[in-house]
């Protein structure tokens, strides 16, 4: 009967976990672009990690440190960190991948908000204007995609 009622706790344990867990995630992931969204017009710095200046993985690897997580510096290992998903369940949180002018992905910024199926904003690091606000789904950047994947912290 001890046995059974251990098991029964352990059960009731694990599955409270995974409920609250779910809801983390979610809520971790608004605070996570909240995090990017701390260093919107911060110049671009390749290299760089700071509010003096920054590249696209190193606003992603930064918002993550401060929410204590490592992950990996550079965006193609960023890009083999979390799991891959549907480009069609893209929500807020998400990390995106392109190729610009590369053999191999060396692109990435964090869907910020999804206003239609035309219009998903995404915050990164432009060479040209810092880190910024723009659409997945432009002409441009609709062309480099290469994927999509979702934090689990």
């Amino acid at each position: 009967m001890k046995n059974l009622l251990c098991v029964l706790v352990m059960c009731l344990f694990f599955i409270s976990c995974k409920k609250r867990n779910t809801y983390s995630s979610n809520h971790i992931n608004k605070i996570l672009v909240n995090k990017c969204q701390d260093y919107l017009g911060t110049p671009y710095k390749f290299g760089g990690t700071t509010k003096e200046g920054m590249d696209c993985s190193g606003l992603i690897f930064v918002a993550f440190k401060e929410l204590g997580e490592d992950i990996p510096r550079v965006s193609y290992k960023q890009a083999d960190h979390f799991e891959e998903i549907p480009k069609d369940e893209i929500k807020i949180g998400d990390l995106v991948y392109f190729k610009v002018n590369s053999e191999r992905i060396n692109h990435t910024g964090i869907i910020t908000r999804i206003e239609n199926r035309e219009e998903i904003f995404f915050l990164h690091a432009s060479t040209s204007s810092g880190v910024r606000e723009d659409n997945l789904l432009s002409k441009y950047w609709k062309s480099k995609f290469v994927k999509v994947t979702r934090p689990q912290i």
